[in-house]
């Protein structure tokens, strides 16, 4: 049996790059070795691309991009080629075919359709969403109006510009009306938590917004819900998803933020200690964001449950969802039957499908 030739691309520019650094190696050093031949390529936060050939714990600590060995490589979109192209020290070229590409890339200019659409161009099966779910899923703007016109709970929100700081006291009764406090101030594309600000009066506002503006163009402000943090993985093709057991977070922090995700890991329950209905309610709910967004392979949906008013609200989606071994995907995954080297096994085999799919 021939090896398929997998790439996992990792690292990029995105404010997300050592988080995706710890996914890669996680990956690589999961995936089946005898099925299949592994390239870990690198992406700098300069935006170069290299082939990485040496061992995965120079990935996780950064010092993968200065080894002597790297060869530069680009993804080609003339389907002529192979579609790897590697140019070692003496320039001399070489062309690959790959297989499959399982981008371990988190956050702008990896998880928002960019990398998806040059897959897209180069012919290139790839694990994980398409070009246009990802950036729908990406921003939160987007993704909000979308599942808002599927009539799924959501809080109270609403999106604004640097343009909209232009009127203070405008814009911060506005809010104050539309939101209330606490609300929760956040860039529209950003993932794990990056920028992301509880502001419980009208004097942290400005920093907040600020912060979250530092990181994207458009800021989505949302209400605060008391409650439980719920998540849910998403697994299979995009009309007929399978939904993992439920897990609750319980954030060391005040919320659920970069520091409590993989500085100081917060406590979680994997499966939640929730109502049959209420995990029922989630799957469900899961399931129909995943196929209303055009999501496939995989996704963590997250939930923000009101005790108080028993609502389900929609938080977000993430269509590339961290896979280091305290990663939440993978343990709901595995808790639902499906152990982390089988998962990526599957997770390769969905792509072929659905390429195969798009050339009959």
């Amino acid at each position: 049996m021939n090896k398929l030739t997998i790439a996992v691309i990792f690292g990029g520019n995105s404010s997300e790059h050592e988080v995706s650094c710890l996914t890669a190696k996680s990956i690589i050093d999961n995936l089946n070795k005898e099925l299949y031949n592994i390239l870990p390529i690198g992406i700098s936060k300069q935006n170069h691309w290299l082939l990485f050939k040496g061992d995965t714990e120079k990935i996780e600590t950064g010092q993968w991009i200065n080894d002597k060995d790297n060869l530069r490589v680009s993804i080609s979109p003339n389907l002529a080629l192979g579609n790897l192209i590697t140019i070692d020290n003496s320039n001399h070229v070489e062309f690959v075919n790959l297989d499959v590409v399982f981008p371990a890339l988190h956050g702008k200019n990896g998880e928002d359709g960019t990398v998806q659409g040059l897959l897209e161009l180069s012919g290139i099966p790839f694990v994980g969403s398409g070009c246009l779910s990802s950036a729908v899923c990406m921003d939160k703007s987007v993704a909000n109006s979308l599942v808002g016109y599927a009539g799924i709970n959501q809080p109270d929100w609403l999106v604004l510009t640097s343009n909209d700081l232009s009127d203070k006291a405008l814009l911060y009764e506005k809010l104050e009306n539309k939101i209330g406090y606490p609300m929760f101030v956040k860039p529209a594309c950003a993932g794990s938590s990056v920028g992301i600000s509880k502001v419980k009066n009208r004097n942290s506002l400005f920093d907040a917004l600020m912060l979250a503006l530092s990181h994207d163009s458009k800021v989505v402000v949302e209400r605060g819900i008391v409650g439980k943090e719920l998540e849910c993985a998403v697994f299979g093709e995009t009309h007929s998803p399978f939904a993992s057991v439920v897990s609750e977070i319980f954030p060391r922090n005040e919320f659920y933020d970069y520091e409590s995700k993989y500085d100081l890991p917060s406590i979680t329950e994997v499966p939640a200690n929730i109502s049959d209905e209420l995990s029922c309610r989630v799957q469900e709910n899961a399931k129909k964001i995943f196929s209303m967004l055009g999501c496939h392979g995989m996704a963590r949906v997250d939930f923000l449950y009101e005790v108080s008013t028993d609502t389900l609200h929609f938080n977000e989606v993430n269509t590339i969802p961290g896979f280091t071994s305290i990663s939440m995907y993978p343990r709901m995954m595995e808790a639902s039957g499906i152990k982390y080297s089988e998962l990526l096994s599957q997770l390769i085999d969905l792509a072929i499908a659905r390429d195969r799919e798009r050339n009959l």
